[in-house]
């Protein structure tokens, strides 16, 4: 049931997630709060990117919370994209594509995160993708931070996670450069 997340056609998950997000709005209190814990040592001035973004609720939260940096949201919904441009970020930028077809990007930034979304990528093109985040990360203090709060339902993720170095405290799983 959970692989056909992963193993559908970009095409049909941007048709689901568009019709999902046709109503959303911008919601900080839709941000996992340990998530935010974790970023809450965050520098102002670093640079985020958020894969699989949704409505932006990531960085909504975060200005709330008094952080300015660059931000750049990545999602498959056109939907989800359009209502997060309504912010008028202008410290933002935001992109309409799959996870695993946004990287490499031209920039290097400080923070990758994929929050509750990694299990909609081909678990085949996970360590790919992994090593493309890590090539993106600022050299030496970038980390990405993956959420992944249902074990039993992806726990073939979690363990590739840690197959790949990452550093557990579950849901959330860190991996630096």
């Amino acid at each position: 049931m959970f692989r056909a997340r992963s193993s559908a056609p970009d095409f049909i998950k941007r048709i689901v997630w568009n019709r999902k997000h046709m109503s959303t709005s911008i919601d900080p209190a839709g941000c996992p709060e340990d998530l935010l814990e974790h970023l809450r040592s965050l520098d102002p001035g670093l640079s985020l990117l958020d894969l699989g973004c949704g409505a932006g609720n990531l960085r909504a939260a975060l200005r709330l919370r008094g952080w300015g940096g660059h931000f750049i949201g990545v999602d498959v919904s056109s939907s989800a994209i359009e209502t997060a441009r309504t912010a008028n970020d202008p410290d933002a930028e935001w992109h309409v594509s799959t996870i695993d077809g946004f990287l490499p990007i031209a920039a290097k930034v400080d923070v990758v995160c994929i929050c509750e979304s990694l299990y909609y990528v081909d678990i085949s093109v996970v360590p790919d993708l992994l090593e493309r985040c890590r090539q993106a990360l600022v050299y030496p203090n970038g980390r990405m931070v993956v959420r992944i709060a249902h074990l039993d339902r992806h726990r073939e993720y979690v363990e590739l996670l840690l197959r790949s170095g990452a550093c557990a405290s579950a849901p959330l799983y860190v991996l630096k450069p």
